[in-house]
């Protein structure tokens, strides 16, 4: 509450300092027009016609400049006592004031806060679109059937001073995909987002790399011509078109020594693992010396990165694969590779010591509680797969209410300058871990796996590629 008070006596204080510089200025534009009127007039001081004419004008202006000084008196007199003020609210709540109505005021408050903040968000005008675009979208949520890449989907423009509109030259696929395209986020898509991205449609991607073509008007660190990479949440409107906007802030100059396909490989999956690493694991960012982990998935993207990772801060890595992919995973630097299928999981993991931290990564199913009896103690079990959400399943009463407190949430988070994008899986996407991956992969201390690229046209094939076991490293979608 001290804050909100602080923040307020703050924003009086400017506006205050605003009032003052508009006044001066004002009070510099009258008194030049008066000026300028009186030398008029004395030019016309001596025709006969106009004597009558100077009298009035003379008068109008006399009362305009007294009424000027007075104005001026007092707002230079006006003092905003801001204690003063906090002690008048006091004496009203101490004056019969009753909780009751206090509540009914607060929750007027915070209502008519929401419902002007979900104006704000929908009320837009809607900008001229130069022309359409390929895009990858999904028309249902019944399953990858409703995928296909159409090409007369509008090209994004810019919006926000913040944001800047990328020409996609690739796009990786992820199993996320796969899930959203089964309804996966799609209550926080119709609260988070606005226009078309509300709703059906969905478009498809969690990441890309691409070269700026146009920014807003506050964009700093980006120019036209820049070549980037970038990751999204799962909410927000995806990367699989040929255009996309996006604020700065979500942005990193992408890697020079390696390719676009290559780039697009890394971000949503780098930052996944990243996080998981350092926010989920007991491995701490840069150190994971004495630490034994085990890698149930090592093939997948996300295993990928974080064979590299762990390897490269000084951990012991065993990672579980299938038997194709384990040459892949020892090139990674795995110190042991257990080759999923052709042995027992549990017996193989019982002849080793326990494990200081345990990664599944999917690409094969497993019992969470197998893998568990063989952490040690004060071990950390992460999974990086997408795990269901509750507020996918909520119906209309429950799902408007759910709705309503998410909208309050933002409205708070709005008013202290908070984004919006850190909401559920995107508070995982950091532009930090981006930078340091780029630091990594140009500083060849990285590498990127990529077992296919497809065209847009065959996204079909591509979405079939990252659903079959034996797929090693990630599916990207090759656009320019």
């Amino acid at each position: 509450m001290d804050e909100i008070w602080f923040r307020l006596s703050s924003q009086l204080e400017v506006l205050q300092v605003e009032t003052s510089v508009i006044l001066q200025h004002g009070q510099q534009w009258l008194s030049a027009f008066i000026v300028q009127c009186r030398r008029i007039l004395q030019e016309l001081n001596d025709e006969e016609y106009f004597r009558q004419l100077k009298e009035i004008g003379l008068r109008i202006i006399y009362l305009l400049q007294r009424n000027w000084d007075e104005l001026q008196y007092k707002i230079t007199a006006f003092q905003f006592n801001t204690r003063a003020f906090y002690h008048q609210i006091g004496n009203l709540f101490s004056n019969g004031v009753s909780g009751r109505e206090v509540g009914f005021f607060l929750i007027g408050i915070a209502t008519g806060s929401l419902i002007g903040f979900c104006i704000g968000q929908n009320w837009r005008n809607s900008p001229r679109h130069l022309h359409n675009m390929k895009a990858i979208i999904c028309h249902h949520y019944k399953g990858v059937e409703g995928v296909c890449m159409v090409e007369d989907i509008e090209m994004p423009m810019i919006q926000k001073k913040n944001e800047l509109l990328v020409q996609v030259k690739a796009a990786s696929v992820h199993d996320v995909d796969i899930n959203i395209c089964h309804g996966y986020y799609k209550t926080y898509r119709r609260i988070l987002n606005s226009g078309r991205h509300k709703d059906l449609p969905v478009t498809l991607g969690r990441d890309c790399a691409g070269i700026v073509v146009d920014i807003g008007q506050n964009v700093v660190n980006f120019d036209i011509g820049d070549e980037v990479f970038l990751a999204v949440p799962a909410w927000a409107p995806g990367t699989m078109a040929e255009y996309i906007v996006v604020p700065e802030t979500q942005v990193a100059k992408r890697p020079k020594l390696v390719t676009f396909e290559a780039c697009a490989s890394l971000p949503y999956s780098g930052c996944i693992a990243w996080d998981a690493l350092v926010n989920g694991s007991v491995i701490k960012e840069g150190n994971a010396k004495g630490k034994r982990v085990l890698i149930f998935g090592g093939s997948t993207p996300v295993g990928c990165i974080l064979t590299q990772l762990i390897k490269l801060w000084g951990g012991y890595v065993v990672s579980a694969c299938r038997p194709h992919a384990v040459p892949v995973t020892r090139a990674l630097g795995a110190d042991e590779v257990i080759p999923l299928g052709e042995s027992d999981i549990e017996k193989e993991l019982e002849l080793r010591d326990k494990y200081d931290a345990i990664f599944y990564t999917g690409g094969q199913a497993t019992d969470a509680s197998v893998l568990k009896r063989y952490l040690s103690n004060h071990g950390s079990y992460i999974s990086t797969v997408p795990k269901l959400l509750t507020s996918d399943s909520l119906g209309l009463v429950f799902g408007s209410l759910f709705a309503g407190c998410v909208r309050l949430q933002l409205v708070i988070q709005y008013f202290f300058g908070m984004s919006n994008y850190k909401w559920k899986d995107g508070a995982k996407i950091n532009v930090n871990y981006l930078r340091c991956l780029q630091e990594l992969v140009d500083a060849d201390k990285l590498q990127t796996v990529v077992d296919r690229v497809f065209s847009p046209v065959r996204i079909d094939q591509a979405l079939d590629h990252i659903m079959d076991p034996n797929a090693i490293g990630s599916t990207v979608i090759k656009f320019h």
